[in-house]
């Protein structure tokens, strides 16, 4: 893609803010906790309407109710105080009876038996206008300070007497009232008071309407401080959301402008994060591929190259050595000295000759590597006949070829191929070791299930691999040997390429290199 489609591209990326994920995560949450808000209110709403008309039925009832009581409390009242003025009546007619002429001294006599025989009299008085002429009295016994009973004084009574006529006099009488029945009255009227009010507490009473207005305003400061939530909520939630989704668009677009190398961050664990560890992952073994795919192409020409050189050098070379041959058959002998450097100069064009002979059969064992017939092959078989062919290892008794005991696995490969990658990998190792001149060669290979794949390693205890040449290693003719042609890594990676596996360079623990061949295993037939 070039530069300016690629900014072309981008630009058709960038969304407006009312379409961005973001701003309509924020707008669903918002309009989801007005419409709860909203279906709360209303139910708030409904319920107090119906309990309002519950309670103001059962206020009814009640008023109606205290309405009856304060009736008949009044009807009460009006009987006791017809009561009390019959019993003064009565009192004063006793006393006129009992007196009759009797002077003054006598009167208090008959008051207090009077008194005493009514066990609610307070006191017993003759009065003349405002003035107390006598006296009986127990006040302390029907005290009313103490709120143990209630006085009531009914009308004074006119006595009939001749003395009581001459000096005027009338008989008051104060009765004892039991406050029970007053304050069965003032209950009534507390009922009557509150029936318009509503307790809050156990001294706090407030009036209906008002705790009605106070219950919505709690309920609208609630719905902002709900509204509020979700904004915040809406928002945080869409950021880190979009965030992830940014990220992955990001990488997404770095990929589409070919930067293979680029990786997702880490998202968390929700599903978001397994898609962008299942795209890396995706990157990774893209990758991977195109490693591949690039490494089998530089081979591919390589071959091709060393194909056509083989060809071109190799037919010349016949004709040049019978050439040199026949010049040198020829020779006359009559110079001794012409005879000399016509002989040192056929063996260094035969020298040369030689040489490039071995240079074409270098590029032919390249550009003659045959394509791979993948076939299920037991690993133990490839082991048992390359230990079968080769276990002697080199001529000298010292060096030693170690073959461990192969797990057993099936993979799907060329049986030859395989034998031949581990020839070139063993022969690699000896010449490493001869050079570094270690003393005896020793020579391991092993093989190891590692989960649905299967690792051949081929160790050694020669000089090693440096880290930094480890891929580098594979490239056609690259090597640090004097003798070495630098293919047999490469065509052990061409091979196992088209086995489907992977090579890699390791440190041995018997302190040289270790290429590892990794195969994928057969699954096993059913």
């Amino acid at each position: 893609m070039s530069v300016p489609s690629l900014r072309r591209h981008r630009a058709a990326l960038r969304v407006p803010w009312w379409g961005r994920l973001e701003s309509r995560v924020i707008t669903a949450l918002v309009a989801l906790g007005i419409l709860c808000v909203g279906a709360s209110a209303y139910l708030v709403k409904l319920t107090v309407e119906y309990f309002d008309g519950l309670v103001g039925a059962a206020i009814e009832r009640s008023d109606d109710a205290v309405d009856i009581a304060a009736a008949h409390y009044g009807a009460l009242v009006a009987v006791y105080k017809e009561a009390y003025r019959a019993r003064s009546r009565a009192l004063a007619r006793e006393v006129d009876a009992e007196l009759g002429a009797a002077d003054l001294e006598s009167v208090s006599l008959v008051l207090r038996r009077a008194l005493e025989a009514e066990a609610d009299l307070v006191a017993l008085s003759l009065v003349r206008g405002d003035e107390v002429v006598i006296e009986v009295e127990r006040r302390g016994l029907l005290p009313e300070d103490s709120g143990a009973w209630i006085w009531v004084e009914a009308e004074p009574v006119e006595l009939r007497g001749p003395l009581f006529v001459a000096e005027n006099l009338e008989l008051s009488v104060l009765f004892a009232l039991d406050p029970a029945i007053e304050r069965r009255h003032q209950a009534l009227g507390q009922l009557k008071r509150e029936g318009e009010h509503i307790a809050v507490g156990p001294r706090a009473i407030v009036d209906r309407d008002e705790l009605e207005n106070a219950v919505f305003r709690a309920i609208a400061a609630a719905s902002a401080l709900v509204l509020m939530i979700a904004f915040i909520a809406g928002f945080l939630l869409a950021r880190a959301t979009t965030r992830k989704v940014s990220e992955l668009s990001r990488v997404m677009r770095e990929v589409a402008g070919g930067d293979l190398s680029v990786r997702v961050r880490s998202l968390g664990k929700d599903e978001l994060g397994v898609l962008g560890a299942a795209f890396n992952g995706m990157l990774d073994e893209l990758a991977a591929a195109q490693g591949k795919v690039a490494y089998l192409e530089r081979v591919s020409a390589w071959q091709e190259m060393a194909r056509r050189i083989a060809h071109e050098i190799k037919n010349p070379l016949t004709p040049i050595q019978l050439a040199v041959q026949n010049l040198r058959d020829k020779d006359p002998k009559v110079n001794a000295r012409f005879s000399a450097l016509l002989q040192t100069s056929a063996e260094i064009v035969e020298d040369e000759i030689e040489a490039l002979r071995r240079m074409v059969g270098t590029f032919s064992q390249l550009a003659k590597v045959p394509e791979a017939q993948l076939a299920p092959v037991s690993l133990g078989r490839v082991l048992t006949e390359f230990e079968r062919a080769y276990g002697h290892l080199t001529e000298h008794p010292s060096d030693r070829l170690e073959i461990g005991a192969a797990p057993d696995v099936t993979c799907l490969g060329d049986r030859q191929l395989l034998k031949q990658c581990l020839v070139n990998l063993v022969e690699n190792a000896v010449l490493s070791c001869r050079e570094a001149g270690g003393g005896p060669v020793q020579v391991r290979i092993r093989a190891e299930v590692a989960d649905d794949e299967v690792e051949i390693w081929v160790e050694d205890n020669g000089p090693g691999i440096e880290p930094e040449r480890r891929e580098r290693v594979f490239e056609p003719y690259e090597s640090s040997r004097e003798e070495g042609s630098g293919l047999g890594l490469a065509i052990v990676k061409k091979i196992i390429l088209d086995h489907r596996g992977e090579v890699r360079v390791e440190t041995s623990e018997l302190g040289g290199a270790a290429i590892v061949i990794r195969l994928p295993i057969e699954p096993a037939s059913t």
